[in-house]
């Protein structure tokens, strides 16, 4: 089998991040510490609300939609106002209005993008140490890694973040615009534009994480200038953009794994029985290590890609031919 090979690919990829499992432990610390920042004041707001009204009853029995709806309507400073991300999803709010919005919806936007620079931060430490050949493990060298490349990596997620939102803007909202349905005998002609739209922006969206996390790869082998590992990584994803892609895309789908067992079996926490809190609260840090885990395996699979790849570029040294005499 070749050493480029995808499933080959796929495991050096579990290995690395299995290797930097310390590092892993680190980034889900920091991903609960910033849930809980969210998730504090609204449940100490649910408390306030809820803790003497009969709506609670209702919701401890399960997820009353009307009950939901009351009580949003009665606080609407609870939960924040869905108008904002409804035109976010509509394409019709440009995403950093959402900072200023008042309540979670505002806070979740300020957490999302300080998880998304702190998550390329440590991917540019995870870089270095898949790049490495000891000490892949070390939580010392890591973070030395992150200091070093994490500034080039915050800079190669900006940009890519930069570029989703825009294919968003013009693939899903856009694509629907242009094609107008006078007739509702013509409906389903809207509806595969505006599905059309979602297809090309999954496809844009894979091909952009590929190119960063090749990007990533490139910069902890020694790129030092970002813009310099974004166009060698951009280089190495267009010579072979089907396997780039697959790659890409397998570990995108064993992230999302985890999350149909979870939506089935998730345990309910009826607010009284701290055994089911602390099974909800394990099963889902234990989902989310995994989808940080894939992440991180698919970093080091493009790592060991590019590596192997400019290995076997070089040119092999000259054999010495013996002296005559």
């Amino acid at each position: 089998m070749r050493k480029d090979a995808l499933p080959l690919l796929w495991v050096r990829g579990a290995a690395a991040a299995l290797s930097a499992w310390k590092a892993l432990l680190v980034a889900l610390a920091v991903n609960a510490a910033l849930a809980l920042l969210l998730a504090a004041p609204i449940e100490s707001g649910l408390h306030v609300l809820l803790d003497r009204s009969p709506s609670a009853d209702a919701l401890a029995a399960g997820f009353d939609p009307a009950t939901a709806s009351e009580a949003q309507r009665s606080s609407p400073g609870l939960l924040g106002r869905p108008g904002p991300l409804v035109a976010l999803l509509e394409g019709r709010l440009a995403p950093h209005l959402l900072l200023g919005t008042p309540g979670p919806l505002g806070t979740l936007a300020l957490l999302g993008l300080l998880n998304a620079a702190l998550s390329a931060l440590f991917a540019g430490g995870l870089a270095g140490r898949f790049a490495a050949d000891r000490e892949r493990g070390s939580l010392s060298a890591f973070a030395g890694d992150c200091a070093r490349l994490g500034p080039g990596s915050v800079v190669l997620g900006a940009l890519g973040l930069a570029t989703l939102l825009a294919a968003y803007a013009v693939l899903v909202p856009g694509l629907s615009a242009l094609v107008q349905v006078p007739d509702r005998r013509y409906e389903w002609v809207g509806i595969g534009a505006s599905a059309a739209g979602v297809l090309a922006f999954l496809l844009v969206g894979s091909a952009v994480r590929a190119t960063v996390a090749s990007s990533r790869g490139a910069l902890g082998l020694g790129r030092g200038n970002p813009f310099v590992a974004l166009a060698t990584g951009a280089g190495f994803v267009l010579g072979r953009p089907v396997k780039a892609m697959l790659l890409e895309v397998s570990f995108g789908v064993a992230g999302l794994l985890p999350l149909v067992p979870w939506l089935v079996w998730a345990p309910v926490w009826d607010g009284t029985n701290q055994r089911s809190r602390l099974l909800l609260v394990a099963g889902q840090q234990a989902v989310v290590l995994w989808r940080i885990a894939a992440r991180a395996g698919h970093l080091g699979a493009a790592t060991a890609w590019m590596k192997g790849a400019r290995e076997t570029a070089r040119p092999a040294p000259a054999k010495l031919e013996p002296a005559e005499g």
